[in-house]
């Protein structure tokens, strides 16, 4: 899928310009190949053309390429930072070795391995702004996207995996009809040194002697700099044709540290996938689909330089979103349009059950018997029916109270009980008898301000009498009151009153009797209230 995208986007007009001190050429991309191509003369005349090409073509992306001798190369050490440190410190280093150019490029190549494990750095610049400024102006007065600029010995590096034995020492060789002699050497795959030498015009005079001297001029540099080490040759890969491979290979000398390797750039085009045979030695072509192909980040145009291609980036993106979004409101709007058929076909088989259903339901009514109420109305009785049962009391817990106050008092005789159940604990019981407000009432409680954790209550009036009783009221009240605190201090009592005792203590009443007259019955009345909840 990832190719696939690739190769669609491959397909998208873009142009690459090739710069020189003498020379500006642009070749064009066209459905994945290298199409047309234009060369103007690095001059007023050249550059009015040039301005004249750009209005007539439009705004197609662009890549520059240059290949001049004012490029520079410097190693340096930097602290080992990150973020703003870094490019802090890379700032004060531009600003000390090239400070009268913008197009400066740091690359970070390797890390000290002991020590204060400093970075490697090379530094890389254009020394000569002057070049490239006025060709750049146009393509800004044009609005023409640029994505970067980029160096030869940068591009290089791209082919390198897609030369025969790679190793650790590689110096390649390339010719530029606009340019001239290109060499230059990686180390572990790490640009560290390129040349530029000028060349006669093609056919003046032959090519092979001096491409010959030249490399061995770089070589005893290499070797007098120690970038070669000992045990490992050096490895020349000679770009060019057939013919001119043959000239290099008489004239080259067979030693033990320099290894040299021919490569044919008809073939070498064939395996990147240019598609096309080159019959000259030069190598433009090659470089040039390379650079188009890869498209690699921007290594010294400025930020304002690249405005245009950043808008056109984000201009994509946001076309390219658009598309995403509307293909997936497709792809949804389709699953709920099938969701919708499914719902409805549900929906349809639904109703023809309810449909045959109903009709079953009604015929199996009509063969029921008549009832005299309706089923609506025997669902309430039901639920009622239900209501209570679950609610249901019982005076067995009051009778369990009772009992156990009776076991400890046996001369306190029960005559009679009413019992009743209710919500408020306050309820008056109607077999309570004339009593006076005043007759020793004791322990009634305001149950409505008290949170007792109580769901119902079981409230019960007792009546009795206190058995062989022998007219000692004191003694009887003294039993009767307390009878009355053993009940209150058993479990979920809640409250126990005595409503009437045997003898009426108000303040206003009188005292009489009959000397040698037998007393009279001890009867009392108390009022228990026991707490009960659904829970126990």
């Amino acid at each position: 899928m990832i190719s696939l995208l690739k190769s669609k986007f491959d397909r998208i007009p873009r142009r690459a310009i090739f710069l020189s001190a003498d020379k500006l050429a642009v070749y064009h991309w066209d459905n994945g190949k290298l199409g047309s191509s234009y060369l103007f003369d690095v001059s007023t005349d050249g550059q009015q053309y040039f301005d004249r090409y750009l209005k007539e073509t439009g705004r197609i992306s662009t890549w520059f390429l240059v290949d001049l001798v004012e490029e520079e190369y410097r190693h340096d050490k930097i602290p080992h930072v990150y973020g703003a440190d870094r490019t802090a410190v890379i700032t004060r280093k531009k600003a000390r070795l090239f400070r009268d150019t913008p197009y400066f490029y740091a690359d970070i190549q390797e890390r000290e391995a002991e020590g204060r494990r400093d970075d490697h750095v090379l530094f890389m610049a254009l020394t000569n702004p002057d070049l490239l400024t006025p060709w750049l102006e146009i393509l800004h007065a044009n609005k023409i996207p640029l994505a970067g600029i980029y160096s030869v010995p940068q591009i290089t590096k791209t082919l390198l995996d897609q030369l025969p034995e790679p190793v650790d020492h590689m110096l390649v060789v390339s010719l530029h009809s606009i340019s001239g002699l290109r060499q230059s050497f990686y180390l572990k795959k790490q640009l560290k040194i390129s040349r530029l030498v000028a060349l006669p015009r093609y056919g003046t005079q032959p090519y092979a002697p001096i491409v010959h001297e030249e490399v061995e001029v770089l070589r005893r540099y290499l070797n007098s700099m120690r970038l070669i080490e000992i045990e490992k040759p050096l490895h020349i890969y000679y770009l060019a044709d057939a013919k001119l491979l043959g000239e290099i290979k008489k004239q080259s000398e067979n030693i033990a540290a320099v290894k040299n390797i021919y490569i044919n750039i008809s073939l070498l085009a064939q395996q990147i996938g240019l598609g096309r045979e080159i019959t000259t030695p030069y190598g433009d072509e090659i470089f040039i689909y390379q650079l188009l192909k890869e498209r690699p980040a921007n290594l010294y145009a400025v930020k304002e330089e690249t405005r245009y291609y950043q808008m056109q980036k984000m201009g994509r993106a946001m076309y390219a979103a658009s598309l995403c979004l509307i293909v997936a409101g497709l792809i949804w709007g389709g699953f709920n349009f099938l969701n919708a058929i499914v719902y409805k076909q549900q929906a349809e088989i639904a109703e023809k059950k309810t449909e045959f259903y109903s009709a079953r339901y009604q015929v199996a009514r009509e063969k029921l018997p008549t009832t005299p109420v309706s089923p609506e109305n025997l669902k309430v009785v039901v639920d009622i029916a239900n209501t209570l049962k679950k609610y249901k009391e019982d005076p067995f817990d009051m009778l369990i109270v009772i009992s156990e106050g009776l076991d400890k008092f046996p001369r306190i005789q029960l005559d009679a009980l009413t019992w009743v159940t209710s919500a408020n604990p306050n309820i008056k019981i109607n077999d309570t008898g004339d009593v006076k407000s005043d007759q020793g009432v004791v322990g009634v409680s305001n149950i409505e301000s008290i949170d007792t954790g109580y769901d119902y209550y079981q409230i019960a009036l007792i009546k009795g009498h206190i058995n062989s009783f022998d007219g000692n009221y004191r003694a009887a009240l003294d039993l009767i009151n307390r009878f009355a605190e053993s009940l209150r201090s058993l479990k979920s009592v809640h409250d126990v009153s005595i409503v009437t005792l045997p003898l009426d203590v108000s303040s206003d009443a009188s005292l009489q009797g009959t000397s040698g007259s037998s007393p009279s019955a001890a009867n009392f009345s108390m009022r228990i209230v026991l707490g009960t909840s659904h829970e126990s």
